[in-house]
């Protein structure tokens, strides 16, 4: 039974795999492909598009159960694509999981200066830490996410990798199973978690069940280019020193991270970057339900881009496809 696994990191993840939940509703069939696991990940669990995708794919769940409950294998029709959480999986493990589409961090909600525990470290480690962050890094509450700071999130979300949801993972997987990131490469999340998951999921050298089957998995990625820019705050709002993201940063962050990929991303058959020219700036919110970022165009064609990189079956090993698409 060939599984897509599909790694939905952050808001744009999280807006992607909704756009895809309603094209599977609407009766479209990944080829080839048993069951759908999506795992989202986004430390910020409030994050409104987090919420409402995680929603809809709860509802998705519900609606084809109540079709197909009598185990008929449909190849078409709505909601004939099952989708499942990954605590649904029967690994023969002996961890539970909390039967969620979204990967727990366990609540994080201290301060990134008290998740390094800043203050016993030793003066040369603090002196460190002072170099590689800011002070207003090491002070951002770590509950709303990371804020365009993949610094922070690639610290952080190192703890993934080793997590019982990896390890379940890792222990049901098959030959045959494939995996896709969907992320953004400008903000913090993304641009920390996708390079990392990828990294790890490759790694034979790692404690993960079954290295040989995760080396010969297939897997691909849609990493996002900027497609939007937020207002800037006004005067008052950044002496009261309200939390806000600079979306100028965006561009030189974006060439950052290509720049780092080319260099050091390995592990994917196929790689779709897509960007678009940004509209109206949107309003500026840092995470919680206002972080919600309205739909557009590409979040909705973004999937079908993608299909390709979906059909779960065993082909040749080759090096990474590339292509890029602007939306202006």
């Amino acid at each position: 039974m060939p599984k897509l696994f599909i790694f939905a990191v952050g808001g744009t993840g999280a807006r992607v795999l909704r756009s895809l939940t309603m094209l599977l509703a609407s009766g479209v069939r990944i080829p080839n492909c048993d069951q759908v696991v999506p795992v989202l990940i986004d430390p910020d669990t409030q994050n409104g598009d987090v919420t409402r995708t995680v929603a809809l794919l709860k509802r998705y769940a519900r609606i084809h159960e109540a079709l197909y409950s009598d185990g008929q294998k449909e190849k078409e029709g709505f909601f004939s694509q099952p989708m499942n959480t990954l605590a649904h999986l029967n690994t023969g493990g002996s961890e539970e999981l909390r039967d969620s589409f979204v990967y727990d961090f366990g609540g994080i909600s201290q301060p990134f200066r008290d998740y390094l525990k800043y203050n016993d470290l030793s003066v040369e480690s603090q002196g460190l830490v002072d170099l590689l962050f800011t002070q207003d890094s090491l002070a951002a509450n770590l509950d709303v996410g990371f804020r365009g700071s993949p610094n922070v999130g690639s610290v952080v979300l190192n703890a993934v990798v080793q997590s019982k949801e990896m390890r379940y993972l890792a222990q049901s997987l098959q030959d045959g199973d494939r995996a896709f990131f969907i992320s953004s490469i400008f903000g913090g999340t993304g641009a920390a978690g996708f390079p990392l998951l990828v990294k790890n999921l490759r790694d034979g050298n790692s404690q993960l069940a079954h290295p040989e089957v995760r080396r010969r998995m297939k897997a691909g990625a849609l990493v996002m280019l900027p497609y939007f820019k937020l207002q800037e705050p006004s005067v008052d709002e950044k002496a009261a020193g309200q939390d806000f993201i600079d979306s100028n940063t965006f561009i030189t962050k974006t060439k950052t991270a290509l720049s780092y990929y080319a260099d050091n991303l390995q592990g994917l058959e196929s790689m779709y970057y897509l960007g678009d020219q940004p509209g109206q700036p949107l309003a500026n919110h840092p995470g919680r339900p206002s972080s919600a970022t309205r739909r557009t165009y590409w979040s909705c064609w973004a999937p079908w881009r993608c299909r390709t990189s979906w059909k779960c079956q065993t082909t040749s090993s080759t090096p990474a496809s590339r292509s890029t698409t602007s939306l202006a």
